[in-house]
C-alpha cells in the first residue's frame, strides 16, 4: 500500500509541477521535484517483482522507466538544493544593464510564451513574461535578481528607455 501512495505522490507532484500553475514558488518546485523523484525511484527499486504491473516481459522496462524518471527529477532539483542556502539568507545575484540579446517566442495554443534576456553573458528566462515588445526590451535597462545555479528569477525590473 505504501508503494501505491508513493507512486500517486510522484504522479500528482509531477503533474502539478509541469502544469505551470504553482510554478511561482521556489520551495514548492524544489519539494515537489524531490518528492516525485524519490517516490518514483523508490517505487521502481522496492516494489516486489510479483506485483501485477511488473509481471511478464513488460515489468523490467516499466521499472527502468520509472527509475529513470525519478533519477531525472532528482537531477533537476539538485540545482534548487544547491541554491537553497541562498534562498534562506535571501542572498540573490543581481544582473544590471541593457541586455545584449532579447528573445521572445509567442505562445501557440499548446505552448506558453517565453521571454529570454541575456545580460553579462547569462541567459535567463523572465517569468511572468513582461508586457513589452522584443524591440523595446532591447533598449531598456534591466535589473534581475536570481539564484545562480537553478537560474530561478526572484524578481526583475525593467527600467526606462535608454536611447
Amino acid at each position: 500500500m505504501l508503494f501505491y501512495i508513493l507512486f500517486a505522490i510522484g504522479v500528482i507532484g509531477f503533474i502539478a509541477l509541469f502544469s505551470g500553475q504553482p510554478g511561482d514558488s521556489f520551495l514548492f518546485t524544489m519539494m515537489v521535484g524531490t518528492v516525485s523523484g524519490l517516490a518514483w525511484l523508490s517505487f521502481s527499486l522496492f516494489v516486489k517483482k510479483d506485483w501485477r504491473g511488473f509481471r511478464g516481459k513488460n515489468g523490467m522496462p516499466i521499472r527502468i522507466s520509472l527509475g529513470i524518471l525519478g533519477t531525472l527529477a532528482l537531477i533537476m532539483t539538485h540545482f534548487f538544493w544547491v541554491d537553497f542556502p541562498r534562498f534562506v539568507t535571501q542572498d540573490y545575484r543581481t544582473l544590471k544593464g541593457i541586455p545584449s540579446e532579447v528573445e521572445y517566442h509567442s505562445g501557440s495554443g499548446e505552448t506558453d510564451e517565453s521571454f529570454f534576456v541575456t545580460l553579462e553573458g547569462i541567459r535567463l528566462p523572465l517569468l511572468p513574461v513582461p508586457d513589452i515588445s522584443e524591440e523595446k526590451a532591447e533598449k531598456r535597462y534591466f535589473e534581475i535578481k536570481y539564484f545562480p545555479y537553478s537560474k530561478w528569477i526572484v524578481d526583475y525590473e525593467i527600467g526606462s528607455d535608454r536611447e
